[in-house]
């Protein structure tokens, strides 16, 4: 009986050993699989193949496949955080414009070219950036290429690529944090939390006002929404996204959830057809996602339109 206890103690001994040994080879190995681009890729088409079939299930027929977006994973992409809300702002909440009588079947507003906010969570302030340069070119018809850095970089809230919420209030010259926006040139984006700094004499773009269609907390109608957009040209908005909406190709998107309880994304809303039921959506992450940068997606999908706010310059 001893024998076989040392028996057993020696052979435990020996597994334990060979762990040791062979262990970090085999997680070296691990590692090496999930860099390698063949099989990362290989990994890719197996979920979209598992993700077409779901669609093709649940009826859905947008298009979905490899995209740059593809290679982030949501949370560097989505950082909009609803819960960050500053709790003074200069936000008139809620808003007060009175819905049109009649508003046509289709729009398209205003918008500026899209950018690409690569692996930083900064969709808040590109969401606010692609506001204001909206409204500048809707009073003017001029585009300027303002700068988002600026406001993942010098804000007071302590918002970067970790998440944030609306900055209007940031270049609201009477909040008395910035006179305005700024040129891109005057502060390039560079995807990280990088210090503030900036040019010497930067030319400012201010925010006169902004205010919610409805409030900060809400998804207005539809028709409130499209009254914005008909009186200001585009509306920034927060809305869920999930691994469909990342994997977006082209198409009228339709996987929408029966509850949804997070908000994480902020784009721009520039338009809608009524004959589909869709919003166009201007997003930021670059040309090759979606259809050129925007989706078309079905009216209340997945909370569309929270917060829905708008600039005033």
């Amino acid at each position: 009986m001893k024998g076989m206890k040392k028996w057993m103690l020696g052979f435990c001994l020996l597994g334990i050993c060979a762990s040791l040994v062979f262990l970090p080879g085999l997680l070296t190995g691990n590692e090496e699989r999930a860099d390698n681009p063949v099989a990362k890729r290989e990994m890719l088409q197996k979920e979209l193949t598992e993700m077409r079939a779901e669609m093709r299930a649940n009826g859905w027929d947008f298009q979905i496949g490899p995209n740059p977006a593809m290679q982030y994973s949501i949370e560097q992409l989505c950082n909009f955080k609803p819960e960050l809300k500053p709790a003074i702002s200069y936000a008139i909440e809620p808003g007060d414009v009175a819905v049109k009588a009649a508003l046509p079947a289709a729009f398209i507003g205003t918008y500026t070219p899209i950018k690409n906010q690569a692996s930083c969570g900064s969709c808040w302030a590109f969401s606010t950036i692609a506001g204001l340069e909206a409204a500048i070119k809707w009073k003017n018809g001029q585009t300027y290429d303002l700068s988002e850095q600026h406001l993942v970089s010098c804000n007071p809230y302590g918002w970067g690529c970790n998440g944030g919420f609306f900055a209007f209030d940031m270049i609201v010259p009477s909040m008395g944090y910035y006179p305005g926006a700024m040129p891109e040139a005057c502060f390039p984006y560079t995807a990280l939390d990088s210090a503030c700094s900036y040019c010497a004499s930067p030319t400012w773009f201010p925010v006169a006002h902004w205010q919610y269609v409805a409030t900060s907390n809400t998804v207005p109608t539809v028709d409130a929404i499209k009254n914005a957009i008909y009186t200001y040209g585009s509306v920034s908005v927060g809305y869920y996204v999930d691994r469909y909406f990342q994997a977006y190709t082209g198409g009228i998107f339709t996987s929408c959830k029966k509850k949804v309880n997070n908000i994480n994304h902020a784009v721009i809303l520039c338009g809608w057809d009524d004959a589909t039921g869709t919003w166009l959506m201007k997003n930021s992450w670059g040309t090759g996602w979606g259809e050129a940068g925007f989706m078309r997606i079905k009216y209340g999908c997945n909370k569309v339109g929270y917060a829905a706010c708008y600039a005033i310059y």
